[in-house]
């Protein structure tokens, strides 16, 4: 196998690297290796997976938005008498 070395490598990928190897219970080189696979197959625009946290943080803000429409989802959609959408 061959090595490589990055030099001048922004803090800011260094630092997503290193949260991402962490997350996934990997070393930064061997997150990279993966990172650098995945981009090779196709997969490099799947978005990473998110933390507990920041599914919190985003419900979070999303309970914070404003009701756009008052009505009960009821009045929404509208059942029949099975229960299934009109």
């Amino acid at each position: 196998m061959a090595d490589l070395t990055i030099r001048g490598l922004p803090d800011e990928i260094h630092r997503y690297l290193k949260r991402q190897a962490e997350l996934n219970h990997r070393s930064i080189n061997r997150e990279t290796i993966v990172l650098i696979e995945r981009a090779m197959k196709g997969d490099a625009t799947a978005r990473p997976r998110l933390t507990a946290a920041e599914v919190l943080a985003k419900a979070r803000r999303f309970a914070d938005l404003p009701v756009a429409d008052g009505r009960h989802p009821d009045e929404l959609i509208g059942y029949d008498a099975d229960g299934l959408p009109e």
